[in-house]
C-alpha cells in the first residue's frame, strides 16, 4: 500500500467526521402561545410570546436553573410547552399553577415556582422535574427518559472515538500487510 493513499485516507476521515460534527443545532425563531392564569389575590395575567421570551426562558437559560445547558438544547423549547407549541404540557400546568399562587409574572415569581415544583414527579416516571430537567430531559413528557446520550457533547465525542478506532486499525492493518509482503521469499 502507498503510504500517500493512507494518508489520503486518513484526512478524508477526519474531514468527514469533522462535517459530521459540525451539524446546525440552531433553531428557527419560535412563537410560544398566549396563556393566561388568575394570581392567588385575583390579578389576571396573560403572559405573552414577548414575556415568556424575555423572562421565563433566561430562567430556563440561567445556570441556577439546571446543571444540563438548556441554552444550547434544541429541546428547551419543548420543556414548559408540548411539541406543537400550542399548549402546555404536564409540566407547564404545574408552572403556571404555582405561579398562580406566587403572583405576577416577574423573573423573581418565575424562579420561585420553578424551585417550587422541582421536587414534583416527572409524569409517574420515577424521577422528580428537576432530576429530569438535571439529566437533559423534558419533565412533561413520559418519553423524555434521562440519558447522557442526549447530550450533544457526548454524541460528538462518540464520532470522534469512531474516528480515531477506524483510523488506528488502518495503521495496524497497514504495517501488518506490510510486514507480510517484506516477509515473504522473491
Amino acid at each position: 500500500m502507498n503510504i500517500k493513499l493512507i494518508v489520503a485516507i486518513v484526512l478524508l476521515l477526519f474531514l468527514s467526521t469533522a462535517m459530521i460534527n459540525s451539524g446546525s443545532y440552531g433553531q428557527s425563531s419560535v412563537s410560544y402561545p398566549t396563556i393566561s392564569y388568575q394570581t392567588f389575590s385575583g390579578v389576571n395575567v396573560t403572559i405573552t410570546d414577548s414575556m415568556w421570551s424575555s423572562i421565563a426562558y433566561p430562567v430556563i437559560e440561567s445556570s441556577n436553573f439546571s446543571t444540563y445547558n438548556w441554552k444550547d438544547s434544541p429541546l428547551k423549547n419543548y420543556i414548559l410547552f408540548d411539541y406543537s407549541l400550542t399548549g402546555l404540557n404536564p409540566y407547564g400546568v404545574e408552572f403556571i399553577e404555582a405561579m398562580e399562587g406566587i403572583g405576577n409574572f416577574t423573573t423573581q415569581n418565575v424562579t420561585l415556582a420553578f424551585e417550587q415544583i422541582s421536587s414534583l414527579d416527572a409524569t409517574n416516571s420515577g424521577y422528580t422535574n428537576q432530576q429530569k430537567l438535571d439529566a437533559g430531559a423534558l419533565p412533561g413528557f413520559s418519553n423524555s427518559t434521562p440519558t447522557s446520550f442526549n447530550n450533544p457533547s457526548v454524541r460528538a465525542t462518540y464520532g470522534w472515538i469512531f474516528s480515531g478506532a477506524v483510523i488506528v486499525s488502518i495503521i495496524a492493518l497497514y504495517f501488518i500487510f506490510n510486514r507480510k509482503k517484506e516477509e515473504t521469499p522473491q
